[in-house]
């Protein structure tokens, strides 16, 4: 019969087929494993300063690196295992309504910032008074997917303010140019001591 004439040339056709089908599966898994591994979401927490009052305060971005928008259904800071929500207050900050949904778009990031005075209320109450754990700032998306970074910059922000060691930064001053700039400034009288002349 022809089946049987032709069994070893239908075997190698089957056989390829069915790598040919084999690879195209493993290459859509792994396009779509890459593709919802890079849905992750970036956290930078700085100690910054504002340039003009000189007043420290904490200044958070969260960045998305998907190639896809990620709506956020909450965004705080954990202090240890204890959770803060924000996101009414990142709403107020930002001006949005409390129903407005929170969307980070692709390649993109959203910024906000925090006072110390905001800070000071994720602290948690101790057996020591008010404890500092590690924190990290957290977002969960519509689908329950929770991302979260650690920010030490503000965690040293917060504890440098709770033993009284937060800087105060004095203002910046223009470089002179060729000496002239610096003797048209005003000089600043000296609070210390005036030198005394020889006596005679």
């Amino acid at each position: 019969m022809w089946l049987n004439d032709n069994a070893g040339i239908l075997v190698l056709i089957l056989g390829i087929v069915t790598i040919a089908l084999v690879g195209v599966v493993l290459w859509l898994v792994f396009s779509l494993r890459s593709r919802f591994a890079v849905q992750r979401l970036k956290f930078v927490g700085l100690y910054a300063t504002d340039v003009h009052t000189r007043e420290a305060y904490a200044s958070l971005t969260v960045g998305n690196r998907s190639v896809s928008e990620i709506a956020i259904k909450e965004i705080g800071i954990k202090n240890g295992g204890i959770a803060f929500d924000l996101t009414a207050l990142y709403r107020a900050k930002e001006g949005m309504d409390e129903r407005t949904r929170i969307v980070i778009e692709q390649r993109h990031s959203i910024d906000f910032s925090l006072s110390v005075e905001e800070l000071k209320g994720i602290l948690v109450d101790g057996k020591k008074g008010k404890e500092l754990k590690t924190l990290r700032l957290y977002a969960l998306d519509l689908m329950g997917n929770l991302y979260q970074g650690k920010i030490g910059a503000v965690r040293k922000l917060l504890a440098d303010s709770m033993a009284g060691r937060t800087p105060a930064v004095s203002a910046p001053q223009a470089p002179a140019e060729e000496g002239i700039a610096a003797a048209s400034e005003p000089q600043e009288e000296s609070s210390g001591p005036e030198p005394q002349e020889p006596e005679e």
